[in-house]
């Protein structure tokens, strides 16, 4: 048995790490464009940008550490029904039981190392993501900004840029959003705009001509509007990217509980719940994706490796369905959002354990055209 155990595990072994480097390099290549363009187009050094890259794939790691467990065990299972190796060991009384432990196995390894990503790694990113965007925008300023795209150059700081020279100094057409310490968003809208260099004291300026400045305060019913012809924006860029601040991505788990314990996790502060809901069902998952991939994996049989990253893709996709749900809902229905959250989880084991309890029956596991097979516990 401890042999057999350690026979799956190693067929697992493999497909797992090419789907963990696989999947990074996917969700990664609409970023490498943009980080290419830092280097070559607006002489960003090199070294800020492989910070920068090195800050984004924490959050990705939460989604391609469980889809790349899903895909080693329909693979690794798949290879040994197509081989007839399940029947050898349904004949050595290998049952699904038997398998399940070393699949269970490597599921709490991968949900243990995802728990860790949603932890720290998920707020460490965020939080370098920041500081490194800060370093960027103070050595090389103007960096952040693209035409016809909405950036936050600094966290309170969004700039739309109608037109940007090719070193990203000047701008026209510009519109600038940001929120003054303890004071109401304003919005400003000019007809050009340069970045001038940086002081030493990591502050870098923004300067708009012939615009305009919109503002609505909260408190009065009042809409106040003023014109300029010259107006310079002083943009604090270091002590601003510090730490996540309020920001739920910046938060550790247990920020986020406390948090939530502070300001009770609903209306608008339904976020931090949602957040918190999130890392943790993702962590699951590798559990529900683990388990459930066991009987997908014998029924795949002999039809290839194209089947499992279809049926990988499909069901990591169906899991996100839940996730964006879960999101459009998180300030209308607190409950309702959880319940999505978790959904995804409860059917995948629940559909696992009913199977099992099928296969101790040797019933058919699956109807056709999923399965042809019966397996005996």
């Amino acid at each position: 048995m401890r042999i057999t155990r350690k026979y799956l595990l190693g067929e697992m072994t493999g497909p797992f790490l090419v789907g963990v480097g696989s999947f990074t390099i996917i969700v990664l290549l609409q970023r490498f464009s943009r980080l290419a363009d830092l280097v070559i187009a607006k002489g960003v050094p090199a070294p800020l940008v492989g910070r920068l890259l090195l800050s984004l794939i924490p959050p990705f790691f939460e989604i391609t550490l469980p889809a790349s467990l899903l895909l080693a065990v329909l693979l690794g299972l798949g290879r040994l029904a197509a081989d007839s190796e399940t029947t050898a060991l349904s004949a050595a009384g290998v049952g699904m039981r038997g398998v399940a432990l070393p699949v269970l196995t490597a599921s709490i390894v991968t949900c243990a190392a995802v728990l860790l990503t949603g932890w720290h790694g998920v707020p460490w990113g965020f939080r370098e993501t920041q500081r490194t965007l800060a370093r960027i925008v103070f050595e090389r300023a103007g960096a952040g900004a693209s035409e016809h795209v909405f950036r936050e150059i600094t966290p309170d700081v969004l700039v739309y840029p109608d037109r940007v020279s090719p070193d990203g100094q000047r701008m026209s057409g510009v519109f600038l959003s940001f929120r003054p310490a303890g004071d109401d968003p304003l919005l400003v809208f000019a007809r050009e705009g340069r970045f001038l260099p940086a002081a030493g004291d990591g502050v870098v300026g923004l300067e708009l001509s012939d615009g305009t400045i919109h503002g609505e305060p909260t408190e009065k019913p009042i809409y106040r509007i003023a014109s300029f012809g010259r107006m310079t924006f002083r943009i604090p860029l270091e002590a601003s990217s510090v730490s996540g601040g309020d920001a739920p991505k910046g938060m550790t788990l247990p920020e986020l509980s406390r948090k939530i314990d502070a300001t009770g996790g609903r209306g608008a502060n339904a976020k931090y719940r949602y957040h918190f809901h999130r890392r943790l069902s993702l962590a699951v998952s590798c559990l529900s994706f683990g388990l459930l991939a066991i009987p997908l994996g014998f029924s795949l049989g002999s039809r290839g490796k194209s089947s499992a990253v279809g049926i990988t893709i499909a069901l990591v996709l169906v899991y996100y369905l839940f996730i964006s749900a879960a999101g459009a809902v998180e300030k209308i229905s607190s409950p309702g959002m959880v319940a999505l959250l978790w959904a995804p989880n409860a059917l995948g084991l629940s559909l696992f354990a009913w199977i099992l309890w099928r296969s101790e029956r040797s019933l058919t596991l699956l109807p056709r055209p999923f399965g042809r097979d019966r397996l005996r516990g």
